[in-house]
Protein backbone atom coordinates (compact mmCIF):
# COMPACT_ATOMS: atom_id res chain seq x y z
CA UNK A 1 0.00 0.00 0.00
CA UNK A 2 1.58 3.57 -1.07
CA UNK A 3 1.06 6.84 0.12
CA UNK A 4 -0.48 7.64 -3.23
CA UNK A 5 -3.28 5.14 -3.08
CA UNK A 6 -4.30 6.49 0.66
CA UNK A 7 -4.26 9.68 -0.97
CA UNK A 8 -6.90 8.55 -3.50
CA UNK A 9 -8.66 6.67 -1.65
CA UNK A 10 -9.75 9.16 1.17
CA UNK A 11 -10.18 11.55 -2.04
CA UNK A 12 -12.96 9.39 -3.64
CA UNK A 13 -14.32 9.02 0.00
CA UNK A 14 -14.37 12.39 0.24
CA UNK A 15 -15.96 13.67 -2.92
CA UNK A 16 -17.92 10.51 -4.04
CA UNK A 17 -16.82 10.10 -7.81
CA UNK A 18 -13.88 9.56 -9.52
CA UNK A 19 -14.33 12.57 -11.40
CA UNK A 20 -14.59 14.71 -9.01
CA UNK A 21 -11.92 13.10 -7.02
CA UNK A 22 -9.68 13.63 -10.35
CA UNK A 23 -10.58 16.98 -10.72
CA UNK A 24 -9.83 18.07 -7.59
CA UNK A 25 -6.58 16.10 -7.25
CA UNK A 26 -5.19 17.60 -10.87
CA UNK A 27 -5.23 14.15 -12.06
CA UNK A 28 -6.34 11.13 -14.78
CA UNK A 29 -9.48 9.62 -13.71
CA UNK A 30 -8.15 6.11 -14.71
CA UNK A 31 -5.09 6.73 -12.65
CA UNK A 32 -7.81 6.99 -9.68
CA UNK A 33 -9.75 3.87 -10.77
CA UNK A 34 -6.31 1.57 -11.16
CA UNK A 35 -5.48 2.90 -7.78
CA UNK A 36 -8.50 1.86 -6.31
CA UNK A 37 -8.97 -1.44 -7.85
CA UNK A 38 -5.02 -2.38 -7.14
CA UNK A 39 -5.44 -1.24 -3.47
CA UNK A 40 -8.44 -3.60 -3.12
CA UNK A 41 -6.94 -6.38 -5.17
CA UNK A 42 -3.83 -5.90 -2.54
CA UNK A 43 -5.77 -5.93 0.06
CA UNK A 44 -8.38 -8.86 -0.68
CA UNK A 45 -11.58 -6.72 -0.12
CA UNK A 46 -14.31 -4.72 -1.31
CA UNK A 47 -13.26 -1.09 -0.31
CA UNK A 48 -16.65 0.71 -2.19
CA UNK A 49 -19.98 -0.62 -2.82
CA UNK A 50 -20.41 1.35 -6.88
CA UNK A 51 -24.08 1.95 -7.92
CA UNK A 52 -25.03 4.61 -10.98
CA UNK A 53 -20.64 5.56 -10.94
CA UNK A 54 -21.19 6.80 -7.24
CA UNK A 55 -19.00 5.00 -4.62
CA UNK A 56 -20.54 3.92 -1.29
CA UNK A 57 -18.07 2.83 1.44
CA UNK A 58 -18.64 -1.25 2.15
CA UNK A 59 -17.48 -1.79 6.05
CA UNK A 60 -14.22 -2.38 5.02
CA UNK A 61 -13.74 0.83 3.58
CA UNK A 62 -15.47 2.79 6.40
CA UNK A 63 -12.88 1.39 8.72
CA UNK A 64 -9.91 1.70 6.02
CA UNK A 65 -11.14 5.44 5.29
CA UNK A 66 -11.10 6.37 9.45
CA UNK A 67 -7.39 4.49 9.56
CA UNK A 68 -5.88 6.11 6.37
CA UNK A 69 -7.22 9.72 7.35
CA UNK A 70 -5.53 9.72 10.37
CA UNK A 71 -2.51 8.13 9.11
CA UNK A 72 -2.71 10.99 6.05
CA UNK A 73 -3.00 13.57 8.70
CA UNK A 74 0.03 12.66 10.58
CA UNK A 75 2.25 12.64 7.59
CA UNK A 76 1.37 15.85 6.62
CA UNK A 77 2.21 17.00 10.19
CA UNK A 78 5.26 15.49 10.07
CA UNK A 79 6.07 16.96 6.73
CA UNK A 80 5.38 19.91 8.00
CA UNK A 81 7.59 19.77 11.02
CA UNK A 82 10.60 18.56 9.56
CA UNK A 83 10.65 21.31 6.65
CA UNK A 84 10.31 23.75 9.70
CA UNK A 85 13.54 22.19 11.68
CA UNK A 86 15.16 22.27 8.34
CA UNK A 87 13.98 25.89 7.93
CA UNK A 88 15.09 26.87 11.33
CA UNK A 89 17.72 24.78 12.10
CA UNK A 90 20.32 27.52 13.24
CA UNK A 91 17.15 29.58 14.75
CA UNK A 92 16.42 29.79 18.44
CA UNK A 93 13.45 31.24 20.07
CA UNK A 94 13.49 32.08 23.49
CA UNK A 95 10.85 33.87 25.91
CA UNK A 96 12.09 35.93 29.17
CA UNK A 97 10.53 37.87 31.86
CA UNK A 98 9.93 42.10 30.84
CA UNK A 99 12.02 43.59 33.26
CA UNK A 100 14.60 40.53 34.50
CA UNK A 101 14.71 39.50 30.48
CA UNK A 102 18.08 40.57 29.72
CA UNK A 103 19.59 39.84 33.55
CA UNK A 104 18.90 36.13 32.90
CA UNK A 105 20.29 35.64 29.24
CA UNK A 106 23.14 37.56 30.29
CA UNK A 107 23.62 35.12 33.11
CA UNK A 108 22.77 32.18 30.91
CA UNK A 109 23.69 33.12 27.30
CA UNK A 110 26.89 34.44 27.25
CA UNK A 111 28.87 31.66 27.11
CA UNK A 112 26.79 29.86 24.80
CA UNK A 113 26.60 32.45 22.66
CA UNK A 114 30.51 32.11 21.85
CA UNK A 115 30.08 28.37 21.49
CA UNK A 116 27.81 28.74 19.04
CA UNK A 117 28.27 31.76 16.93
CA UNK A 118 26.52 30.06 14.00
CA UNK A 119 22.75 30.71 15.47
CA UNK A 120 20.48 33.30 15.06
CA UNK A 121 18.75 34.44 18.37
CA UNK A 122 14.84 35.89 18.54
CA UNK A 123 14.29 36.84 21.84
CA UNK A 124 10.72 37.53 22.89
CA UNK A 125 10.03 39.37 26.33
CA UNK A 126 6.37 37.69 27.29
CA UNK A 127 4.60 37.29 31.09
CA UNK A 128 4.22 33.86 31.91
CA UNK A 129 0.40 32.92 30.11
CA UNK A 130 2.01 34.42 27.14
CA UNK A 131 5.60 32.29 27.13
CA UNK A 132 3.26 29.17 27.94
CA UNK A 133 1.11 29.98 24.34
CA UNK A 134 4.26 30.56 22.61
CA UNK A 135 5.69 27.01 23.34
CA UNK A 136 2.45 25.69 22.76
CA UNK A 137 1.88 26.77 19.30
CA UNK A 138 5.89 26.29 18.74
CA UNK A 139 6.80 29.79 18.21
CA UNK A 140 9.28 29.92 20.68
CA UNK A 141 11.25 26.86 21.81
CA UNK A 142 12.37 27.55 25.23
CA UNK A 143 10.84 29.94 28.06
CA UNK A 144 12.50 31.04 31.21
CA UNK A 145 9.70 32.35 33.26
CA UNK A 146 9.15 33.64 37.18
CA UNK A 147 7.80 30.18 38.60
CA UNK A 148 4.09 30.11 39.67
CA UNK A 149 3.61 27.25 40.73
CA UNK A 150 1.43 26.17 37.71
CA UNK A 151 2.08 24.51 34.54
CA UNK A 152 0.07 23.21 31.69
CA UNK A 153 0.53 19.26 31.37
CA UNK A 154 2.13 19.41 28.03
CA UNK A 155 4.90 21.68 29.36
CA UNK A 156 8.56 20.50 31.73
CA UNK A 157 10.34 23.15 33.95
CA UNK A 158 13.24 23.12 35.83
CA UNK A 159 14.18 25.76 38.23
CA UNK A 160 17.32 27.49 37.69
CA UNK A 161 17.35 30.88 39.44
CA UNK A 162 16.28 31.50 43.27
CA UNK A 163 17.10 34.77 44.26
CA UNK A 164 14.69 37.55 46.39
CA UNK A 165 13.54 40.99 46.32
CA UNK A 166 15.56 44.18 47.63
CA UNK A 167 13.84 47.91 47.93
CA UNK A 168 16.03 50.10 45.22
CA UNK A 169 16.22 53.99 46.13
CA UNK A 170 18.06 57.67 45.36
CA UNK A 171 20.82 57.31 47.99
CA UNK A 172 19.50 61.30 49.23
CA UNK A 173 15.76 58.88 49.96
CA UNK A 174 15.87 58.48 53.90
CA UNK A 175 15.31 55.07 53.38
CA UNK A 176 18.69 54.55 51.93
CA UNK A 177 20.34 54.53 55.43
CA UNK A 178 18.12 51.84 57.15
CA UNK A 179 19.67 48.09 57.08
CA UNK A 180 16.75 46.63 56.42
CA UNK A 181 12.72 47.89 55.95
CA UNK A 182 9.86 46.65 56.71
CA UNK A 183 7.44 46.62 53.67
CA UNK A 184 4.68 48.13 55.90
CA UNK A 185 6.82 51.30 56.27
CA UNK A 186 6.68 51.90 52.74
CA UNK A 187 3.14 52.00 52.62
CA UNK A 188 3.68 56.04 51.60
CA UNK A 189 6.66 55.69 49.23
CA UNK A 190 6.22 55.51 45.43
CA UNK A 191 6.97 52.69 44.10
CA UNK A 192 7.09 51.12 40.75
CA UNK A 193 6.07 47.91 39.96
CA UNK A 194 6.52 45.62 37.12
CA UNK A 195 3.93 44.75 34.39
CA UNK A 196 0.44 45.13 35.98
CA UNK A 197 -0.66 41.86 35.60
CA UNK A 198 2.18 40.17 35.63
CA UNK A 199 3.46 37.56 38.33
CA UNK A 200 6.27 39.54 40.32
CA UNK A 201 3.94 42.43 40.77
CA UNK A 202 1.37 39.73 41.95
CA UNK A 203 3.85 38.72 44.64
CA UNK A 204 4.24 42.10 46.06
CA UNK A 205 1.09 43.41 46.45
CA UNK A 206 0.17 40.22 48.07
CA UNK A 207 3.02 41.11 50.40
CA UNK A 208 1.61 44.39 51.38
CA UNK A 209 -1.63 43.34 51.75
CA UNK A 210 -0.51 40.31 54.05
CA UNK A 211 1.14 43.06 56.36
CA UNK A 212 -2.78 44.66 55.77
CA UNK A 213 -0.77 47.92 53.86
CA UNK A 214 -1.51 49.01 50.30
CA UNK A 215 1.44 49.73 48.07
CA UNK A 216 1.52 53.55 46.68
CA UNK A 217 2.13 52.43 43.44
CA UNK A 218 3.62 55.35 40.83
CA UNK A 219 3.04 53.67 38.08
CA UNK A 220 3.69 50.21 36.52
CA UNK A 221 6.56 49.94 34.55
CA UNK A 222 7.90 47.74 31.17
CA UNK A 223 10.97 49.42 29.94
CA UNK A 224 13.50 48.89 32.47
CA UNK A 225 16.06 51.94 31.69
CA UNK A 226 12.82 53.93 32.73
CA UNK A 227 12.38 52.58 35.85
CA UNK A 228 16.54 52.98 36.55
CA UNK A 229 15.97 56.74 35.42
CA UNK A 230 13.04 57.71 37.85
CA UNK A 231 14.77 55.52 40.73
CA UNK A 232 17.73 57.36 40.43
CA UNK A 233 16.76 60.79 39.99
CA UNK A 234 14.71 60.01 43.74
CA UNK A 235 11.26 59.88 41.72
CA UNK A 236 10.28 56.76 43.50
CA UNK A 237 11.64 53.48 44.40
CA UNK A 238 11.32 50.14 43.51
CA UNK A 239 11.80 46.22 43.79
CA UNK A 240 14.27 44.03 42.09
CA UNK A 241 15.81 40.75 42.17
CA UNK A 242 19.15 41.39 44.72
CA UNK A 243 21.69 40.34 42.08
CA UNK A 244 19.69 43.06 38.95
CA UNK A 245 19.56 45.31 41.96
CA UNK A 246 23.83 45.04 42.57
CA UNK A 247 24.54 46.12 39.04
CA UNK A 248 22.68 49.50 39.20
CA UNK A 249 25.85 51.37 41.28
CA UNK A 250 23.55 54.55 41.56
CA UNK A 251 21.33 53.69 43.77
CA UNK A 252 20.77 52.08 46.98
CA UNK A 253 19.91 48.54 47.19
CA UNK A 254 18.10 48.07 50.68
CA UNK A 255 16.96 44.32 52.18
CA UNK A 256 13.49 43.41 53.46
CA UNK A 257 13.16 42.24 57.08
CA UNK A 258 10.57 39.20 55.81
CA UNK A 259 12.36 38.17 52.85
CA UNK A 260 10.07 37.94 49.90
CA UNK A 261 11.72 34.98 47.67
CA UNK A 262 11.17 34.29 43.82
CA UNK A 263 12.17 31.21 41.54
CA UNK A 264 12.79 31.48 37.83
CA UNK A 265 12.27 28.12 35.47
CA UNK A 266 13.29 26.83 32.42
CA UNK A 267 9.92 25.88 30.30
CA UNK A 268 9.73 23.92 27.12
CA UNK A 269 6.75 21.65 26.03
CA UNK A 270 7.74 17.90 26.52
CA UNK A 271 5.59 16.21 23.82
CA UNK A 272 7.57 18.35 20.86
CA UNK A 273 10.66 16.98 19.13
CA UNK A 274 12.99 19.84 19.38
CA UNK A 275 16.17 19.87 17.09
CA UNK A 276 19.60 19.58 18.34
CA UNK A 277 20.21 22.89 19.24
CA UNK A 278 17.48 23.28 21.08
CA UNK A 279 18.41 19.96 23.24
CA UNK A 280 21.65 21.74 23.36
CA UNK A 281 20.41 24.84 24.84
CA UNK A 282 18.03 23.42 27.62
CA UNK A 283 21.26 21.44 28.57
CA UNK A 284 23.78 24.18 28.75
CA UNK A 285 20.97 25.99 30.77
CA UNK A 286 20.40 23.41 33.41
CA UNK A 287 24.11 22.71 33.94
CA UNK A 288 24.89 26.04 34.49
CA UNK A 289 21.92 26.88 36.88
CA UNK A 290 23.18 23.96 38.81
CA UNK A 291 19.85 21.22 37.50
CA UNK A 292 22.60 19.22 35.19
CA UNK A 293 25.49 17.61 35.84
CA UNK A 294 28.17 18.58 37.67
CA UNK A 295 26.16 22.20 38.15
CA UNK A 296 26.18 25.11 40.63
CA UNK A 297 22.94 26.10 41.18
CA UNK A 298 22.74 29.67 40.31
CA UNK A 299 21.66 32.40 42.41
CA UNK A 300 22.13 30.19 45.56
Amino acid sequence: MTITQMQYFVAVCEYGTISKSAEMLHISQPSISLAIKDLEEQLGVTLFDRENKRFQLSQEGKYMYEVTKDILTQINALEVQMKDLGKHRNQLCISVPILTGMFMLNLFMNDFRKEHPDIYYIIRQYNSPKAFKSLDDGSCDVAIIVDEGKLPGNLEKRPVFSSEFVFCVNPDNPLAKEKAINIVDLKNAPIILSQENSYMAKILKTAFYNANSVPNILMYGVELSLIRNLVSSGQAGTFLIKELADTWPEVVTVPLTEKIPITFSLVWRKDKFHNKKTHTLIEHILLKSGHGPGGRQAGV
